[in-house]
């Protein structure tokens, strides 16, 4: 597994009060926090995701959509995803010790150029953005990539292009920067060898954080998907 693909101890990208061991024999306070999960395998079942051995969701995921949040309780966690129905693990994180009263998404991925699935966590911003802005971030998850990194544009609503994030590698969590953004605001994604591109429209309102995710279908495409956070 890819080390950016690790959760990595950072206040912009997971908001956790620390992931660090402590010396401190006093016990975290322990209580509920929200999780939510995302399907970013194409051509896979619907997952289903548990916690602890005990399946959370209701609802399975099939590849491309999140899972609304749901609760559950702080203290040493791992999260696995499976196929709809099955008894087969496809895909967990290592253990984490979250802390309460924040909000998360744990995402499934296949690792670059191989077969191989894994899992990650990541913390979700559910702070309001500056009036009349909204704010993104975006995760490259392209297995296809390679050692190539991903360039975002962004495409106003009145059609200016600016550049956005000039080079976004696979798996990067730590520069995973939620950052402001007008509403209205499209996407393109420019990567070597890419010639599928498409721009992508988010749908960006004013008041809203957003996570957008880029993967492809093959080394010749890149597409995003989005998820509104509040």
């Amino acid at each position: 597994m890819k080390k950016s693909f690790l959760l990595v101890c950072s206040s912009l990208v997971l908001l956790f009060a620390a992931c660090s061991k402590k010396s401190d024999p006093v016990p975290d306070p322990v209580g509920d926090l929200r999780v939510r999960y995302v399907n970013t395998l194409q051509g896979s079942a619907a997952q289903d995701l548990y916690i602890n051995d005990t399946k959370k969701n209701t609802t399975s995921v099939a590849y491309g959509n999140a899972s609304e949040y749901f609760t559950m309780t702080s203290g040493n966690t791992v999260f696995k995803f499976y196929d709809a129905g099955t008894t087969v693990v496809k895909a967990q994180t290592e253990a984490y010790n979250i802390p309460l009263g924040i909000n998360i998404t744990v995402f499934n991925y296949q690792s670059k150029n191989s077969s191989a699935i894994g899992a990650f966590v990541v913390g979700d911003d559910m702070s309001s953005p500056a009036v009349n802005k909204a704010k993104v971030r975006f995760l490259n998850i392209n297995s296809f990539g390679g050692s190539n990194t991903i360039a975002v544009t962004a495409v106003s609503s009145t059609g200016q292009t600016s550049a956005f994030i000039p080079s976004l590698a696979y798996g990067d969590l730590t520069n995973a920067i939620y950052q402001s953004v007008d509403p209205g605001t499209k996407f393109t994604f420019a990567s070597p060898g890419v010639t599928d591109a498409p721009t992508f429209d988010p749908g960006i309102v004013a008041g809203k954080n957003y996570t957008i995710w880029v993967d492809g279908s093959s080394a010749a495409n890149l597409t995003g998907h989005v998820i509104l956070q509040n």
